[in-house]
Order: structure tokens, then sequence, then C-alpha cells
């Protein structure tokens, strides 16, 4: 009987906004451009961004996730796309069944300016 291929943990993608000369002034614009289907979910999701900050370094632990679907009044699956989208934009991570804050989202900009920088001849330079 032929082996299954062995696949790793599923990649977990979403899709940021970006809109060309509409530049994010504030965090809350950061997390819309992350969750620009829902205000609502962009505004839990900062809030549950705050709360992995504020636990850091030790991060928060994935069970917390029942006590803030009551608090917040957000639906398991409302919750799961929050995670989904906090995940997929690098915000961030799960490590050792805890939330911590990612840098992925800086690698991907870094990346993307990086290439664009390339192909096009010009230069960038962080404000």
């Amino acid at each position: 009987m032929p082996s299954r291929a062995a696949r790793g943990p599923p990649k977990q993608k979403t899709t940021i906004l970006f809109k060309a000369g509409n530049l994010p002034s504030n965090p809350d614009e950061l997390f819309r451009r992350v969750f620009w289907k829902s205000d609502f979910l962009a505004g839990e999701a900062h809030n549950f961004w705050r709360e992995v900050k504020r636990a850091e370094p030790g991060g928060l632990p994935i069970q917390a996730w029942k006590d803030w679907i009551s608090k917040r009044g957000m639906s398991v699956g409302q919750f799961y796309n929050m995670i989904h989208g906090l995940v997929g934009a690098g915000f961030i991570e799960k490590k050792e069944s805890r939330w911590h804050l990612s840098s992925g989202f800086l690698r991907e900009l870094e990346q993307m300016l990086t290439v664009y920088s390339t192909e096009s001849g010009l230069r960038y330079q962080l404000a």
C-alpha cells in the first residue's frame, strides 16, 4: 500500500488591503486593512493583539479564548476568524500553547520593499 505524503501544519494566510495614496495614520486603520470586511472584528482583533502584547514575554494562554468570547460577546466563529486574520497577517503566532506577538508582518513588508526596490531601481528609506 502506498504511503501518504506527510504534510506540515497549514500556513495561514490572509488578505491585507493596500490603498495607494491612503496611508494608515493610526493602529486602528492598520487593523481595518486586515479586517476590511468587518469593523467589529478589526476592533476586537486590535484589542486581542493588545492583550497578547500585555502578556509578553510569557504569552497569552490559548485557553483564554473561552473567557474572551464570553466577556466580549463574540461567537466561536468570530473568534476563529479574528485569530485566522491575526496569524495570517503575521501579527501574532502560537508557540507552546501560547499566543505571542510575531515579527511576520514586518518581515513581509521588508521583503516587499526589497523586491520592489530591486525591480524598480527606486530606493526606499524608512522615515
